[in-house]
């Protein structure tokens, strides 16, 4: 298996603790737009923020959650 079909297979398959840990490369606690990015290049900086809701400029575990539940990250 490909590197990147591990981890989006990971990522759909895992809780959002363990998706975050995949994502947040530098490992301070959160995935900054340039970090998902590297999974999601498609991912653009409008749907960053739209993931973002407290808007703190990046993606935490609720914030992931949320939005592998409402589908906006790209399968």
């Amino acid at each position: 298996m490909k590197p990147i079909y591990t981890t989006i297979a990971v990522l759909a398959l895992a809780g959002p603790a363990v998706a975050q840990m995949e994502l947040d490369t530098d490992g301070d606690g959160n995935v900054s737009l340039e970090e998902i990015q590297a999974t999601y290049p498609e991912l653009g900086e409008d749907r960053f923020n739209e993931i973002d809701t407290d808007a703190d400029g990046f993606i935490n575990e609720a914030e992931l959650q949320a939005a592998v539940d409402a589908g906006l990250l790209p399968s």
